[in-house]
């Protein structure tokens, strides 16, 4: 759904708001800082995923666990919008990292998973957090067009090539 809020019709309509600020810094107050309908789809995205799974499974789900499913996602996308590193770690694989949403928001064409990047590396997409890109000018993103200003100099520069030619 992420990914979806990104396609440019889309974007300026409803998710351009998050990205806003490009370095997310006040947890929640940030998480939350969407559009009411980009709210209302996320919210209806985690308790499809609940029904889905209840459906898959055969089974049911008491009402607490899934306020405490709603709570632990509030929690993780909290931290995504922090300067806190905070990852968690299983069988030497990360199944959380709150470097990969920071990612996100520096450069919003990649690591659009909310708690993993399982789709983002399938799909491509997934881009690692590299520490010298936080001080780095050239990976920040350009106003005007939200791609990263190393990759408008690359465009430029293949653009002056071609002219060249």
């Amino acid at each position: 759904m992420h990914w979806a809020l990104h396609i440019k019709a889309v974007y300026g309509l409803i998710h351009k708001h998050h990205h806003q600020q490009k370095a997310p810094s006040r947890a929640n107050i940030d998480a939350v800082n969407v559009h009411p309908i980009e709210f209302l789809l996320g919210e209806y995205n985690h308790l499809l995923a609940v029904a889905l799974v209840c459906q898959l499974l055969h089974m049911q789900v008491h009402f607490v666990c899934v306020i405490l499913f709603l709570a632990v996602g509030g929690s993780l996308a909290s931290l995504n919008h922090t300067r806190f590193d905070v990852s968690f770690r299983l069988f030497g694989l990360s199944w959380y990292d709150s470097k990969s949403h920071d990612v996100h928001h520096r450069m919003p064409q990649c690591n659009y998973g909310q708690y993993i990047m399982l789709w983002d590396h399938f799909f491509g997409t997934y881009r690692p957090y590299l520490s010298e890109d936080r001080i780095n000018p050239m990976a920040q993103l350009d106003e005007k067009t939200g791609k990263s200003r190393r990759y408008l100099e690359q465009l430029e520069n293949r653009q002056g090539l071609q002219k060249l030619d």
